[in-house]
């Protein structure tokens, strides 16, 4: 005899499927590359430049962020590229991008100074 109950039953409704663990919600996403692209574009543009060392970089857009890195459309001149800029350790959720961003942004300046 065993003092387990049954587990309930799902309504119609009900998910049991979670989204990947390294993607944050695309509302958050969206959020987060709308106030770096309005408000820190100089930022998203030292990241092409310093991380991703596409020094002629002229402008870049962030198109997308998850715990594991982040999308960008870079243009150098007349020519436009998309990349990915991966994170050296996935962040905890879509709270550590801000001290994440923050610090990329001194490595990208440190790299472009070498």
């Amino acid at each position: 005899m065993t003092d387990s109950l049954p587990e309930p039953a799902l309504s119609p409704d009900q998910s049991t499927e979670l989204p990947p663990a390294n993607r944050f919600p695309a509302e958050v996403s969206a959020r987060i590359c709308r106030h770096m692209n309005q408000d820190h574009s100089d930022a998203v543009l030292l990241y092409a430049q310093g991380l991703a060392g596409l020094r002629t970089a002229t402008a870049a857009q962030m198109e997308a962020i998850d715990c594991e890195g982040m999308d960008l459309v870079v243009w150098a001149g007349e020519e436009q590229t998309a990349i990915r800029i991966e994170f050296q350790s996935p962040l905890g959720g879509s709270q550590d991008a801000h001290r994440h961003l923050v610090d990329l942004v001194q490595q990208a300046r440190h790299q472009l100074t070498d």
